[in-house]
């Protein structure tokens, strides 16, 4: 049985997902913006959220003889609870509305029961993951194969919670599938602290990313130029690559179709002694420009420690096996995370090391048996930066690897998390792959507006209040959660919290000033490329 709950207006109109209802003028009955409400259609009880509370023309003055103003609300559709048979039962709770409200029907609020059943636990797998904001009794879940396999989007104002709400999403869906396989790209060293002991982390003194795992386009980003010449480079780049890889493999090499793009091994002396074939096959001196600029290159790249994950040392083998099993946590072995810190990677080859990361991912999912694959979870941290909207900005080859897993991973068993602070600058074909968003506090009205074109469903309402959202509250708009709603995360204990607050200039401006051993400290890491802490 329903509980009656309390008239607070009447329906005026009826849109395609909308209702406008004038409202009783009652102050024991003051609607807030994000209540719940409900309609008695005799057959269903269909339930909304408030998102708009005005007054239709507004007196300036009122004196005790003006007719009273007449307050009203518009109230967005969330779905209905049948009823079975004309009986007083009702059905559970579903998105959508089949029967819709009548002109004048009744609009009333909810009890504490129906809030229940509309923010009830799916029966689908899910994790709680916060609280209703109606009610801070009610938990609030995520539907986690909708929400892993249709991909998601956290998004808001730098400080408003991101890298703490990825943090926490992960952590419960961790908790019931302690056997998961993530890849989480922390561009700013965060996320060490939040996982401990349950991550694996990558970082410049363990990274193995051999040049031979790059496709052309990516080899030719690292060993090219931006001149003129970058056209002829790219020509002898194919021809000695292809060759390099055939002399590696010997006589199998002759048998196999291997092109530029095979994730197979090659020597770099073998690339260098083909260069100086080439070289010395030139008529004349001034064509052998683009090969010395590729060797130059390629020398300075090789006797540069910070670029020993990409160029290590004489020796070359085949283990791109051990490589993927250890970025994939296959298996798990306790640490169902792999951080990549590329804080320290240089920042000329950063883009690179996201695109070749993002594809093998999806050729490894792809190439994988159906009935072998294993599931995997891309967590792109600053994704405005890797898939920007502007055509021109960022690494091609990157931002072309990361919408082929928004556009056809979830056939292959790749999914993908997009964690940005600054979404209008995010590609929106990308963005508008993600079925479900988590919008944390957003007061720049580009990105608001973005955001809004970006949604799976209409939730204007709810959008409404991303200016004044507070800390730990978010909007959560579409397939992953039950219906749309305004939560506010659990909390984190401070050994699960990701290493992302706000440098504390008040404590340490009022303390001893540092000592002259501090900068003789920094200095050598800088000069070693060394962070530990």
């Amino acid at each position: 049985m329903t509980g009656e709950g309390t008239r607070v207006g009447r329906v005026v109109s009826v849109g395609g997902s909308q209702v406008k209802a004038v409202l009783d003028n009652d102050d024991d009955a003051t609607l807030q913006i994000g209540d719940l409400v409900k309609v008695d259609t005799g057959s269903s009880l269909v339930f909304g959220l408030v998102n708009n509370l005005y007054i239709d023309d507004p007196a300036i003055e009122l004196s005790a003889t003006d007719a009273k103003e007449r307050h009203r609300a518009d109230v967005e559709l969330l779905g209905e609870a049948n009823r079975s048979n004309g009986s007083a039962d009702v059905d559970p709770f579903e998105r959508g509305v089949s029967v819709y409200p009548g002109l004048g029907s009744e609009l009333c609020t909810t009890t504490r029961d129906e809030l229940a059943w509309v923010y009830a636990r799916p029966t689908d797998p899910c994790v709680g993951v916060g609280t209703v904001h109606q009610d801070r009794s009610l938990p609030a879940y995520v539907v986690t194969n909708d929400l892993l396999g249709k991909h998601f989007a956290v998004l808001g104002t730098t400080g408003a919670g991101k890298s703490c709400t990825v943090t926490l999403l992960l952590q419960s869906i961790l908790g019931e599938n302690p056997q998961g396989h993530i890849v989480l790209l922390d561009p700013h060293n965060e996320y060490e602290s939040a996982f401990n002991d349950r991550a694996n982390v990558l970082h410049l003194g363990n990274l193995e990313l051999p040049y031979w795992l790059l496709n052309f386009e990516e080899i030719l980003e690292v060993l090219g130029s931006d001149d003129r010449e970058r056209d002829a480079e790219a020509a002898i780049l194919k021809e000695v690559i292809v060759e390099a890889k055939i002399r590696f493999l010997g006589p199998k090499g002759e048998d196999e179709a291997i092109t530029v793009d095979t994730p197979t091994p090659y020597r770099l002396g073998d690339l260098s002694r083909l260069l100086d074939e080439g070289m010395g096959r030139l008529d004349k001196p001034e064509k052998s420009a683009p090969y010395q600029r590729i060797k130059a290159r390629l020398e300075a790249l090789r006797t540069d420690p910070r670029y020993a994950f990409m160029f290590p040392g004489l020796v070359v083998r085949d283990n791109m096996d051990e490589i993927l099993a250890n970025i994939l946590r296959i298996p798990v072995a306790d640490k169902p995370v792999t951080i990549v810190d590329l804080s320290g990677v240089p920042s000329e080859v950063l883009d690179v090391v996201v695109s070749v990361l993002a594809r093998m991912l999806f050729d490894f999912c792809l190439w994988a048996k159906s009935d072998e694959a294993m599931p995997i979870l891309l967590v792109c941290e600053e994704a405005h930066r890797y898939a920007p909207a502007e055509e021109t900005a960022g690494f091609e080859p990157t931002k072309k690897a990361i919408a082929r897993i928004a556009k056809e991973g979830r056939k292959y068993g790749v999914s993908l998390a997009l964690v940005s602070q600054r979404p209008s600058e995010l590609a929106m074909n990308v963005l508008s792959q993600c079925n479900t968003i988590f919008a944390l506090r957003m007061s720049n009205n580009r990105d608001q507006m973005f955001v809004r074109g970006a949604l799976p469903e209409s939730a204007m309402g709810l959008l409404d209040s991303l200016p004044s959202l507070r800390n730990q509250e978010c909007i959560a708009v579409g397939e992953g959660v039950p219906v749309p709603v305004r939560l506010r995360f659990n909390d984190l204990a401070p050994e699960n919290r990701p290493r992302s607050g706000t440098a504390p200039y008040s404590e340490a401006w009022n303390g001893c000033g540092g000592q002259a051993a501090f900068v003789e400290d920094t200095i050598d890491r800088w000069r070693r490329q060394h962070r530990e802490e």
